[in-house]
């Protein structure tokens, strides 16, 4: 558990974490008791949007799949397409479980609608739009 400490997740995260997947190993699908799961921490350093969400950083496997990982080891890429095939209550849960609040939205100050012409409807075609009489 030494590389999940730097994420300062304490033991009763790392159980709320293990009950967010139901005690399901998220690697190989099987059902365990919360004390044979383990947080694997997934490196961060190729994908910088990891950093801010730490649920996005973890994942929750067996013992035996954990090893696996590192033996392996298994592509960061391969990690993060288990990490995006939760479901949107997991992430939820896994979000509390682990403390993190997103930043509140801030609208931009000023609005250039040139450029909001340009990113939107400026790409489309020529009477795109048009309904073709």
């Amino acid at each position: 558990m030494t590389e999940v400490a730097c994420l300062g997740i304490d033991a009763s995260q790392e159980k709320k974490c293990t009950y967010a997947v139901e005690n399901t190993c998220e690697l190989c699908h099987d059902y365990f008791p919360s004390p044979l799961l383990c947080l694997h921490l997934i490196s961060h350093h190729i994908y910088r949007e990891m950093a801010r969400d730490p649920s996005t950083r973890i994942l929750v496997v067996c013992e035996l799949c954990h090893e696996l990982i590192h033996s392996l080891p298994v592509p960061v890429k391969k990690q993060r397409v288990l990490v995006g095939r939760r479901t949107f209550f997991v992430r939820r849960d896994l979000r509390r479980a682990l403390g993190y609040k997103p930043a509140p939205y801030e609208a931009p100050a000023t609005v250039d609608i040139a450029q909001v012409y340009e990113e939107y409807l400026g790409r489309s075609q020529t009477g795109a739009y048009h309904m073709g009489r």
